[in-house]
């Protein structure tokens, strides 16, 4: 019986936080846009055990034929260095995206301040990244399909306020539909080797310096990004370019 129970918990769980098809769910704006919101694993689609690749994503974009795509990076960063600073699968939506001619925008709000936790997010977050996805669509039309790529933890908490703020949820009639390749020989897009290189240096190095110069911030915080080997880590994102020019989906 115990194993029983068991095996079903985890069984809703994998359907619930592991199943792609758990993460796919669209929806109509108050102003009747057509929103998707796809949750993503980060570099855990490198893993072939979670059945869920970085093919599955680019799928699902070409199969949403999105008019605009959203992705979980900060735009005042890319307006000041011209860097796409998301995880890695935003890196190979957004490298997608130019290679389409598909118009991106940046969602992400995160902050390094005395409070700083790696690794962690917050309501704080998802609401700012919620007002960023509410004002950027009121900027679009309403005949106009949109695509917003965020982690799965992310996916989650944009739902509800989605559905909190008047979004109405569609169905989807065959979400694996989405995450089938038709057939198609799986490559990554071109751009992505120079997209994540400029990513890799940013965090290597840039980062590092723009957040040493803070005269706000403690020397324990500082000390998170400017101490350690950079030209290691540097090298260490670099090896994912490995993966790329040889359209590897798994590690």
């Amino acid at each position: 019986i115990v194993l029983i129970v068991a095996l079903s918990a985890l069984g809703l769980f994998w359907n619930r936080y592991l199943n792609k098809n758990s993460l796919l769910e669209k929806y109509e704006t108050p102003k009747e846009q057509e929103v998707y919101l796809l949750g993503t694993f980060h570099k855990d689609h490198f893993n072939k055990w979670l059945n869920y690749s970085m093919e599955d994503i680019l799928n699902v974009a070409k199969n949403v034929q999105p008019d605009v795509v959203f992705i979980e990076a900060r735009e005042e960063y890319f307006k000041a260095y011209g860097v796409m600073d998301g995880p890695i699968d935003m890196a190979v939506v957004y490298s997608y995206c130019l290679d389409n001619d598909i118009p991106v925008e940046m969602i992400d709000w995160w902050v390094v301040d005395n409070s700083f936790k790696s690794n962690t997010t917050n309501d704080k977050r998802d609401d700012m990244i919620f007002a960023n996805i509410a004002n950027k669509l009121e900027t679009i039309n309403a005949d106009k399909k949109i695509l917003v790529v965020c982690g799965s933890g992310h996916f989650y908490k944009q739902a509800e306020r989605f559905l909190n703020n008047g979004f109405e949820e569609k169905e989807i009639k065959n979400k694996a539909a989405f995450f089938d390749s038709q057939n198609m020989e799986f490559e990554y897009p071109f751009n992505i080797e120079h997209v994540w290189e400029q990513r890799a240096y940013f965090y290597a190095y840039t980062y590092p310096e723009i957040v040493g110069q803070d005269e706000t911030l403690d020397s324990d915080i500082k000390a998170e990004f400017t101490e350690g080997n950079h030209d290691a880590f540097y090298n260490q994102q670099l090896k994912d370019c490995e993966l790329f020019s040889n359209n590897k989906l798994y590690k």
